[in-house]
């Protein structure tokens, strides 16, 4: 008989215990409850260049690196684009074999010129935006579009100009592009820091209101038969024959496993 008390005893004790602390844990994420204080966390929204530049600039790893690095020109993080509100710089990482290439893309379009949802009767058109600079760097024109005197791609450093949808109503005409710091983007961050509650659900359907919900396909743009405006973008001779011929698009699309060659010193 005493057994069994003890044995009901424990086991009331487990459930008040348990129920106590879940009513705690309530009353201390509760959006509803009053804040004494505000308490602030890490930022949830880490400098994504000022890491990246960091890493460039550490000469062991330049040396380590299978690419040769170079300084690069970036945009500065509140003229970026408001995706890193809660992705990273190189945000594809799903498919192994074509986040590398398809993380290439975001130095020198946007995202959404890959993610835009084509609407029937709203015309969507692309340009190059070096967003209002002027300076030597993007007066040397696009990265990627000229050829050197020994038909060698041209390592220009304009990094800074990019590739944005724009779409047409009428004769108004709208480029897709929302900077990191938009007004509306700037107060959610600070109240996500101060630990003050925020509507995320709603200000992610607001940032993704003009995304598809499946991104366009490497052939959708580098193709013979495709639409894509290369020639107005400034691609020509060679270099557009590159773009429209990607063995790349071949490699990723056709084959569910590739090599790289072998190097040999």
């Amino acid at each position: 008989m005493k057994t069994a008390l003890k044995l009901l005893y424990g086991l009331l004790a487990t459930v008040l215990g348990i129920f106590v602390s879940v009513m705690l844990i309530k009353a201390v994420v509760s959006h509803d409850a009053p804040h004494e204080t505000e308490v602030l966390s890490d930022s949830r929204f880490p400098d994504y260049l000022e890491q990246l530049n960091s890493y460039y600039d550490s000469y062991q790893n330049r040396q380590s690196h299978f690419h040769q690095t170079t300084v690069r020109q970036f945009l500065p993080m509140d003229e970026q684009e408001n995706c890193l509100n809660c992705h990273s710089l190189w945000p594809h990482e799903k498919d192994l074999r074509t986040r590398a290439f398809n993380n290439q893309h975001s130095r020198y379009m946007s995202c959404m010129s890959c993610h835009i949802n084509e609407q029937p009767g709203r015309p969507v058109d692309f340009e190059w935006y070096n967003f209002g600079k002027d300076n030597s760097i993007t007066r040397q024109g696009p990265y990627g579009l000229t050829r050197d005197a020994d038909a060698v791609l041209a390592s220009a450093d304009n990094f800074i100009s990019k590739i944005v949808p724009v779409i047409f109503d009428g004769n108004i005409k709208t480029r897709l592009y929302t900077p990191y710091s938009t007004e509306a983007l700037v107060e959610y961050r600070n109240a996500v820091d101060a630990g003050r509650f925020v509507d995320e659900m709603k200000m992610r359907a607001e940032a993704e209101a003009l995304l598809s919900m499946k991104a366009t396909t490497c052939s959708t743009c580098h193709a013979e038969s495709s639409s894509f405006p290369w020639e107005a973008l400034g691609f020509k001779g060679e270099r557009l024959n590159e773009m429209r011929n990607s063995a790349v698009v071949g490699m990723v699309e056709k084959y569910e496993s590739f090599y790289f060659p072998p190097v040999f010193e």
